[in-house]
Order: structure tokens, then C-alpha cells, then sequence
């Protein structure tokens, strides 16, 4: 059987190490994309509230300006 080379073990570890680092940084975009859809989504939601309140608040004072 062939003994493995000098260069191979060094190599091998530089390639697990760079993945592992790839998928930590994957992984961490990932939380960051989810967290600012999240945000994303709340202020939506917030829009359509304030924008809803917006046209009860036009409607009561039509109602106001009509007496």
C-alpha cells in the first residue's frame, strides 16, 4: 500500500476548515435574511394599520363636518 503523501493531510484539513467556515457564514446569512423579512413583514403590517385608522379617522370627521 502507497503511504499518503506530505501534502495531502495539510490540504485536507485546509478544505474541511474552509467548508466549515462557509457553511457558519451561510448559516449566519440566512438568519439575517430571515430576521429582515421579519422586520420587513411587521412594518407592512404596521402600514396597513396606520393607513387603515387613517381612513376611519377621515370618515369620522366627514361625519363631523356633515352635522
Amino acid at each position: 500500500m502507497k503511504e499518503i503523501s506530505e501534502t495531502v493531510v495539510p490540504l485536507g484539513s485546509l478544505a474541511l476548515i474552509f467548508a466549515v467556515i462557509s457553511f457558519l457564514v451561510l448559516l449566519r446569512k440566512v438568519t439575517i435574511a430571515r430576521h429582515s423579512d421579519e422586520f420587513i413583514k411587521n412594518r407592512m403590517e404596521a402600514k396597513k394599520n396606520e393607513k387603515e385608522s387613517l381612513d376611519e379617522q377621515k370618515k369620522r370627521l366627514e361625519l363631523l363636518l356633515k352635522k
